[in-house]
């Protein structure tokens, strides 16, 4: 076995170094570090200035179309393309329409929906197997809007010849129609904004950054993706928060299409709670149910789930995916209308699809204030899920997409669609993984979807009036099988992340309960709660040798380690800031076992008892020799030094650039020195006078290995700032460091450096670095320390041999006189 271990460790290379030990501005003047430098006026006129080079690259960043058209191949190409774009438009078209149910809109709204944010992204998008289109999320949560603003009390009145409330239905959808392309304005506006701004102030924060990347990195983040600074938001969407919202989003729209399938009549609710009251209404509703809606509803959803499983099973045989959504519309059109069923039974129909282009109409814009909050969450979520789409399809096919240029895209595409009352739209999920398994290469596969839609709205759409809705709302229940089937993520999350596990049920719960924009509210708020926690509230921990090597880890990890005599090592994983600055303090303090705030404070209060007794000592002295002559006999000697014991505790003189005296920790001796006996006017010694011996401290230098911290702020460097004057007033060293580049540049802008602070040697490039400098210096204190030490031996000596002479040359003349007797 031995062998064999010896064998191991000759088969692996080995690393053998020898330099110097460096602290970090050694290490910068051997090595000539250089300083960046970021002249702001170069770089303002670099932004202003124009060329046409500059013009092309514009031209090619935000229309990606002259980059990839120039380069397409139709011979290979272009037949995929088309196949791929004609079935996937046949799932876009009942797609559109069932989707447009959900936003409580006519089903021509998802015609309309459909076809015209295409035009722009084909020009502008960078995803190539793409699809913009209706998503059941941001349908319910248009309709919401459109519930609250145009509510069906509004367009309802009494006709007294039928003895009932009528509601003027062409009149209301008008009104919800211009309400969503008001909506889809909106998020236009603040999608297209936030990338535009993105890249000039980009530019200026690289400008004004001369001395750190910083100001970059928080302009670029939180100013730089625009001016609704949404994009920021957009950052803290982990895949936790996104699932967790889709499956209640999910779940809700479940029980919005319930209504449609069962053929029952359900007042519509909006704000929190709305999903229960609507369930609570179904569930009472259900004797009333249409029998011919559920049937159709019912016998769709089977042979829909049917073909899909097949089709899955099936997928690499088949050349493209079977468009089983357009044929079950087809077939249940044809059934319904030639056999008069809806008159007969009495179900919901699509009803009247008026044909060819909508009239453009201009956003009202007294409705933005009432739609804000709800249009930053369409435009977050709307963003996040293209995107995450997009990046899925360019890792498959090996392409970049550019999120900027993708934000700006939707943007337009929601922009151009809003003058033609559409809702607001993103990646068409089912439509674009259509056109990718079918072979779909390049936008002409959206364009060919948009030709379907296009042929629909123009001439098939009259066909379409007799399609009951329970068959739209089956289409949707059926594909919503696997965002149901995300109700299980907690039960897998919480074995491998709580933290993620509880921002999953805390973004279900808020968006299920109170409906969807305060759950894109509460959901983002608690992840970046759990951000905070997670940088602060991290366990430090404390770093010994592995044996034989330079490498330092936790000895609770590890056995085959080595302490090091009088240095302890610390290290912390977390960014240093005023949320943690004070715990990390603690951390210090629990990992080294030594408190310096208390233990200044304890010698503060020995130094005061000390002067008190001294003084009350001198008094009792002066007192004595008014009541009797003094004498050398019962003179008392004072051996310890009120400056150096000043010195020793001075706590007005920190600084760490300062040199200190070695530290020494002496016997302080208040007694008297006797020649014989005691004076009889003497009592016996207070405990305080005789001796405090005070221990040791347990280590002379402490290191703080900042590897893992990435930033620092200003609380955190006056921390670290205060911790450096008391353990220098204690005599410990304190170290840092793997000092990240950025950290030292927000040390020294911090002032850290200033008036003493921190010493820049006090900085090194390695915990091994910083080990071996206190190792040196620790042996040259000692050194020092023992010359020191040997030459006040040797002045107290010579001070008790001057006492005994004086002594003895003081009996003298008593021993001469008892020799003449």
């Amino acid at each position: 076995m031995f062998q064999y271990a010896v064998a191991m460790h000759q088969d692996r290379p080995r690393c053998v170094i020898d330099r110097p030990v460096f602290n970090l501005p050694e290490f910068d003047r051997e090595y000539d570090k250089r300083r960046r430098q970021f002249p702001v006026g170069e770089k303002v006129k670099k932004i202003f200035r124009c060329s046409g080079q500059r013009l092309k690259g514009l031209l090619l960043r935000h229309l990606p179309i002259l980059s990839w058209l120039p380069k397409y191949k139709p011979k290979e190409n272009l037949l995929c393309d088309v196949i791929s774009g004609v079935s996937a438009g046949t799932i876009q078209v009942p797609q559109g329409m069932a989707f447009a149910l959900l936003a409580n809109l006519p089903p021509v709204n998802g015609l309309y929906s459909s076809f015209f944010p295409l035009i722009p992204y084909f020009f502008m998008g960078t995803a190539h197997q793409m699809v913009p289109g209706t998503f059941a999320v941001l349908s319910i949560m248009v309709g919401i809007v459109c519930l609250q603003l145009a509510p069906e009390s509004d367009f309802s009145h009494f006709n007294a010849t039928l003895n009932a409330t009528v509601v003027d239905t062409e009149r209301m959808d008008d009104v919800r129609l211009g309400i969503s392309g008001t909506l889809a304005c909106l998020t236009a506006i603040i999608q297209v904004l936030a990338p535009l701004t993105s890249h000039c102030f980009k530019d200026i924060g690289d400008a004004a950054s001369s001395k750190s990347d910083t100001f970059t990195n928080l302009m670029s983040t939180q100013i730089g993706l625009g001016f609704m600074q949404f994009g920021f938001v957009a950052i803290y969407l982990s895949e936790s928060f996104v699932r967790g919202f889709m499956t209640a989003a999910g779940l809700q729209i479940l029980i919005s299409v319930l209504k449609y399938i069962f053929g029952i009549k359900v007042p519509p609710y909006s704000g929190p709670l709305a999903v229960v009251y609507t369930l609570k209404d179904i569930l009472a509703g259900l004797p009333d149910t249409n029998i011919a809606s559920l049937v159709f509803a019912l016998v769709s959803s089977v042979v829909l789930i049917a073909v899909k499983e097949l089709s899955e099973h099936y997928r690499h045989r088949l050349p493209f995916p079977i468009p089983m959504e357009i044929v079950i519309v087809v077939v249940a059109t044809a059934v319904s209308g030639p056999l008069h069923l809806p008159e007969m039974y009495h179900m919901d129909i699509v009803g009247y699809i008026p044909l060819g282009f909508p009239t453009p109409i201009l956003p009202t814009v007294s409705q933005w204030e009432d739609m804000l909050s709800t249009a930053f969450s369409l435009a977050i979520v709307g963003y996040v899920i293209n995107l995450a789409m997009a990046r899925t399809l360019a890792a498959k096919h090996g392409y970049d997409v550019n999120p900027n240029q993708e934000m700006l895209a939707l943007g337009c595409s929601n922009f151009l669609g809003s003058f033609f009352k559409i809702h607001v739209i993103c990646c068409a999920l089912s439509v674009t993984l259509a056109v990718d398994s079918a072979g779909g290469k390049s936008q002409f596969a959206s364009l060919c979807v948009m030709l379907v839609v296009m042929v629909t709205m123009l001439a098939l759409g009259a066909y379409l009036k007799p399609l009951p809705k329970s068959v739209l709302g089956a289409l949707i229940a059926v594909n919503l099988k696997n965002t149901l089937l995300q109700l299980t993520d907690p039960y897998y999350l919480w074995k491998k992340s709580k933290w993620d596990c509880c921002v999953w049920v805390v973004t279900f719960l808020a968006t299920f309960f109170l409906s969807l924009p305060y759950g894109v509210a509460i959901g983002v708020g608690f992840s970046i709660l759990v951000v905070i926690f997670k940088t602060q509230f991290r366990n430090g921990s404390e770093m010994v040798q592995i044996i034989d090597t330079d490498i330092y880890k936790n000895p609770k990890m590890y056995t085959k380690v080595m302490s090091i005599t009088g240095v302890k090592v610390v290290n912390y994983c977390s960014p240093l800031y005023f949320a943690n600055a004070e715990i990390f303090r603690q951390r210090v303090i629990k990992k080294t076992g030594l408190d310096p705030g208390k233990l200044i404070l304890a010698r503060r209060k020995f130094l005061e008892k000390e002067l008190k007794e001294k003084t009350k000592m001198e008094k009792k002295d002066k007192e004595a020799r008014q009541r009797k002559p003094s004498s050398l006999v019962t003179m008392k000697v004072q051996t310890i030094s009120q400056l150096e014991l000043q010195n020793d505790f001075d706590l007005s003189d920190g600084s760490a650039n300062t040199p200190e005296p070695p530290t020494n920790y002496v016997n302080f001796h208040c007694s008297d020195i006797e020649l014989g006996e005691q004076a009889p006017d003497q009592g016996p010694p207070s405990p305080s006078a005789v001796t405090l011996d005070p221990q040791p401290m347990p280590f002379h230098t402490l290191i703080l290995d900042l590897a893992g911290v990435c930033f620092i702020d200003l609380m955190g460097i006056k921390v670290l700032t205060k911790m450096n004057s008391s353990y220098a007033l204690l005599g410990i060293k304190l170290y840092m460091a793997n000092v990240q580049a950025q950290v030292y540049e927000e040390l020294e802008a911090g002032g850290a450096f200033d008036d003493g602070n921190i010493a820049r040697g006090n900085l090194f490039l390695s915990v091994h670095d910083a080990i071996l400098f206190a190792q040196h210096t620790s042996a040259e204190r000692r050194s020092s320390l023992k010359a020191e030490t040997a030459g006040q031996e040797l002045a107290f000596n010579i001070n008790e041999a001057n006492l005994e002479q004086v002594c003895n040359y003081s009996s003298l003349p008593i021993q001469a006189d008892a020799a003449q007797r």
